[in-house]
This record gives C-alpha cells, structure tokens and sequence, in this order.
C-alpha cells in the first residue's frame, strides 16, 4: 500500500516550491499564506515537527483534505501513511486552528449600531435593522462509509453535509 517513493512531504515541498497557482489548487493556499500560517501554528506550539511528520505536511494534509472533501483513506493513499496516523495528525490540525477561534472572529457587540449598508437601503431597512449578520446554509459535499450514507444523502442525490454559516455585513 505504502510503496511509492515520493513520499507526503515532499510533494508537499514541491508544490509549494512551485507555481503558486498549484498551491492554491492543492491546498486553498498560496505559497506565502501556508507558509505564514505553518510558522504561526509552530511559534504559538501548536504544531511541531515530530520524528514521521513535519508541519508542512501535518498543515499539507488537512488542508489538502479540506480543500478536496477527501476522505481519510485517500489522504493516507496520497500521503502514504497509515489511517492512525493521518487521523491524528488532521486532528491535531483542525484543533489547533480553532484554537484561533477567539482571536480571529469578531463577534458583533450586542449594542452595534444598525449598518449603514442596511440603513442606506430601503430594500433591506427597517426589515433588518437589528439583524447583527446573516446566515446561510450550503451543502459541502462529503465522504461517507457506504452503509451510513442514507442520513447523508441530499434531494440532489450525494452526499452532504448542511453546513451554515453566520456573516456579518461588514
């Protein structure tokens, strides 16, 4: 299963050596960007290099993952690493970017004024005037083992997963 020599991390390595149209196609990333969000993950000890994985492809993997809605056992095909492994290291990821959580997202005080794009607009004032942000609702294409695909499945006919989001106007 594990028998190709051009292992994760150095595919990893190359894209990001490359064009920064690819990185953006294989990770959601330009070059620059994962490399900023690679060094503040490490200088906030988060993430570190271990003795199977460097960062790079910890962040590669989950990203790529994301980026892709592919599943664990693809990931490990592509990485060339075991379902543990990849699990744990997405994981790690995907915690330590919501670690970020309170940091990164502004949430709107709750004696915010009426924006001025709503109270500008006549299709949208006085219906909206108190409204803090909006929210909408998408289905992310997923993954899923073939016998719990039935809760999964969308009036389109794959699976999914309804995820919302909550905006603000800003």
């Amino acid at each position: 299963m594990f028998d190709r020599t051009y292992k994760g991390h150095q595919y990893v390595l190359d894209v990001l050596a490359s064009h920064p149209e690819r990185a953006y196609q294989c990770f959601g990333f330009l070059p620059d960007a994962f490399v900023s969000l690679r060094e503040l993950l490490v200088s906030r000890k988060h993430l570190r290099d271990t003795k199977n994985m460097l960062v790079a492809e910890q962040l590669g993997i989950f990203l790529w993952g994301v980026a892709h809605a592919h599943s664990y056992l693809q990931l490990c095909e592509f990485f060339q690493h075991s379902l543990k492994t990849v699990s744990r290291y997405f994981n790690i990821v995907m915690c330590a970017l919501v670690s970020f959580a309170d940091e990164f997202i502004n949430l709107p005080l709750a004696e915010a004024e009426c924006y001025p794009f709503v109270c500008s607009n006549v299709l949208f004032y006085p219906y909206f005037m108190n409204v803090v942000g909006a929210i909408n609702g998408t289905h992310i294409p997923v993954v899923v083992n073939n016998n719990l695909q039935n809760p999964y499945c969308n009036h389109k006919g794959f699976t999914s997963q309804n995820v919302m989001a909550a905006l603000s106007f800003d």
